[in-house]
């Protein structure tokens, strides 16, 4: 039986790219998870930046809906800042919570997938690389579910890694 989640994205466009992702992982076999039908609300959720109060409604009200668990992505913008951002993102989880809240931090960012999957390297930032090469803009984001390689990704991305043991357990 799948499991169903609430996906809490920090990115305007990751909500439609998990929607898209999770639709293909599935008919591949790779996860066992359904988005969970929220009452006035899409599932993913766009999350407010942190430090912002909205974020703990909306985890409240997701609890709401009896999900198996709550999903947060957030970026993590860089190695160097991933166990500080990671900090913060679980210090705005509510202690009341009762439903289990899973933390996806991506070492950069979502582009970072992209940009593994298609085999390019990137100096700043992995968006601004598929900007150079591919006129890249946020609301594409969603069209390159398509274009992951999930073998690439599995050997050589942790977070991909930490995703299809989230969605996959």
């Amino acid at each position: 039986m799948n499991r169903e989640v609430v996906i809490v994205t920090e990115d305007t466009y990751g909500g439609e790219f998990f929607k898209r992702l999770i639709d293909r992982l599935k008919k591949e076999g790779l996860a066992n998870i359904e988005l969970k039908k929220l009452s006035g609300r899409r599932n993913p959720i766009h999350a407010p930046y942190l430090c912002n109060s909205k974020l703990e409604k909306i985890l409240r009200a997701s609890e709401l809906s009896k999900p198996d668990f709550i999903l947060l992505v957030y970026d993590g913008d860089g190695p160097s800042n991933y166990a500080s951002r990671k900090q913060d993102v679980e210090k705005h989880i509510p202690h009341s919570i009762e439903t289990p809240v899973k933390i996806l931090l991506f070492e950069y960012e979502i582009g970072r997938w992209v940009c593994r999957s298609l085999g390019y390297n990137w100096t700043i930032k992995p968006s601004d690389e598929l900007k150079r090469r591919e006129g890249y803009a946020k609301h594409k984001l969603p069209e390159y579910v398509d274009k992951l390689d999930f073998n690439k990704l599995r050997n050589n991305c942790k977070s991909f890694r930490e995703f299809l043991k989230i969605v996959g357990e």
